[in-house]
């Protein structure tokens, strides 16, 4: 009986070694399903990090992109505002001179007027000159006549007329 007992004796306990072998392999087992699982959930987050990776590198061209876009047009608007500065500059330049030529042309006038005064005032007063001298002239010649009528008379000298 002995030979028999230990048999079922040494059934029991390979069954119980079994069972221990059987509990550690699932107990390895799960952990390493664990560790897979932790591993992949791992990799599934790695996956979505270069994702956004890939998405970042994608919106930070977008951006420089915009940013060279932002820049042309902002040294557009300074050129356009340079140009019209310009413009200005010159438009004001221009009045400026028109207005110192405005200036000189009003003055240019208003002695020109007065000149014109002027020269009006001594041709009055030449032609009254004038005019006083031939009078006086006139008187004098009329005198002349008179005193070579009056030698003439005198002398017996016929006038050419008579």
């Amino acid at each position: 009986m002995f030979g028999f007992g230990k048999k079922e004796a040494e059934a029991l306990e390979l069954n119980r070694l079994a069972e221990v072998v059987k509990e550690q392999v699932s107990s390895i087992v799960g952990k390493a399903v664990k560790d897979a699982t932790t591993s992949l959930g791992k990799l599934h987050q790695i996956g979505d990090l270069e994702k956004k990776v890939v998405e970042l590198k994608d919106s930070i061209q977008d951006l420089e992109i915009g940013e060279k876009a932002i820049k042309a047009d902002h040294a557009e608007q300074t050129r356009e505002l340079e140009h019209k500065i310009g413009l200005e500059k010159t438009r004001q330049e221009q009045e400026i001179d028109l207005a110192k030529r405005e200036a000189i042309v009003s003055v240019q006038e208003e002695n020109l007027s007065a000149d014109k005064e002027r020269f009006e005032e001594q041709m009055d007063f030449i032609q009254k000159r004038f005019g006083e001298e031939v009078g006086y002239l006139k008187g004098i010649v009329g005198q002349v006549l008179t005193c070579v009528e009056g030698i003439a008379k005198a002398a017996g000298v016929k006038n050419g007329n008579d």
